[in-house]
């Protein structure tokens, strides 16, 4: 058994709420700028930027500065090399059951699964700088911002209240609704409890953000690729 996060002793439920609910508005306001500015991969890049700097810039303020936790106090410390390969596979794993997860959402619902972050994150046409730009925030700035954030500090704080198993299922849900988009919310529920899992096991966020920044790039990856073959996205 893995000890337990000192985060989750440390952080009150105060800070916990304002966090998350700081973050939540916040996007959803980026969300809505990035729906009414062109789409061009710098105003893309600038959002995701500001996007994952909120949470940090929360964090920072009202967790390691105020409370005096550490950033290896919230999962940031290192741990054996076995889990970053058990994190490769998990990320490749992952692959089939977000496709099966979203058949049958798309069989529930009757109709083509409409993706809108493709919409957003998708520019007007290829280029290697963008997709360099993408590999960088989606396979590395976001992954290391979400593990903290819902991993380091939510699913820390629910496991030591409320057991193992909720915290992995209540931090997943958590994570699945953040991301605004609701078709989506179950294959982002099974990505959370692979995650959380995978922090529990290993007592360290490093392996999670390596399954979610490869899963993220291979993603970036393919988009771009469809894009350069002029397969039609929206």
């Amino acid at each position: 058994m893995t000890r337990e996060s000192p985060a989750g002793d440390a952080v009150s439920g105060r800070d916990l709420l304002v966090v998350l609910l700081l973050t939540a508005v916040i996007l959803f306001l980026l969300r809505m700028v990035l729906s009414e500015v062109p789409r061009s991969p710098p105003a893309v890049f600038a959002l995701l930027a500001l996007q994952s700097a909120v949470p940090m810039a929360l964090l920072y303020l009202l967790v390691v500065r105020r409370r005096g936790l550490s950033w290896a106090a919230l999962g940031l410390r290192p741990t054996q090399a076995r889990w970053y390969t058990v994190a490769l596979l998990l990320a490749l794993a992952s692959f089939p059951l977000v496709m099966i997860v979203n058949a049958g959402v798309q069989a529930l619902l009757g109709e083509p699964l409409r993706n809108p972050q493709l919409e957003i994150l998708a520019p007007a046409e290829f280029s290697w700088g963008a997709l360099a730009v993408m590999l960088l925030m989606a396979g590395l700035v976001v992954p290391v911002v979400e593990e903290i954030v819902f991993r380091g500090l939510l699913f820390g704080w629910l496991r030591t209240r409320f057991g193992l198993a909720a915290g992995i299922a209540l931090s997943a849900l958590a994570f699945a609704f953040a991301h605004g988009i609701p078709v989506l919310a179950p294959a982002l529920a099974v990505q959370g409890i692979l995650l959380a899992w995978l922090y529990a096991r290993s007592d360290s966020l490093w392996p999670g953000v390596v399954m979610h920044g490869t899963f993220n790039g291979l993603m970036s990856i393919l988009l771009y690729a469809a894009i350069a073959a002029g397969v039609p996205l929206r």
